[in-house]
């Protein structure tokens, strides 16, 4: 998985990020496979199981990863990977990427 550098999430915005399968699979290489991820500090407690969905199901060239409300994450580093599952039960398990989060001024 190759992805841009990765900004601060700031608590209560909608995180929205995209990763990217490496050149070395073809296009369509993980056609069928099925990506989840999830987001934990590093005490290694769960903060969200985020979505996880092909960008393009046929292409299999990027992953969306979002999650709608961050208000309840707890500010510092957090860390995240994606696990792709094959129809056959094979797991892919992607390198750890952090991504920090950050308490934002504006409540309302």
């Amino acid at each position: 998985m190759t992805r841009p550098a990765l900004p601060d999430i700031v608590r209560g915005a909608t995180l929205d990020i995209a990763v990217r399968i490496p050149d070395g699979f073809a296009d369509g290489y993980f056609a069928g496979w099925v990506p989840t991820s999830q987001l934990r500090t590093y005490a290694d407690v769960l903060i969200a199981t985020l979505d996880a969905q092909w960008v393009d199901a046929a292409n299999t060239r990027y992953i969306r990863l979002r999650a709608a409300d961050t208000s309840g994450w707890p500010p510092g580093p957090a860390q995240f990977d994606v696990r792709l599952t094959s129809p056959a039960g094979v797991r892919l398990q992607t390198t750890t990427a952090t991504l920090p989060i950050t308490k934002g001024v504006t409540r309302v």
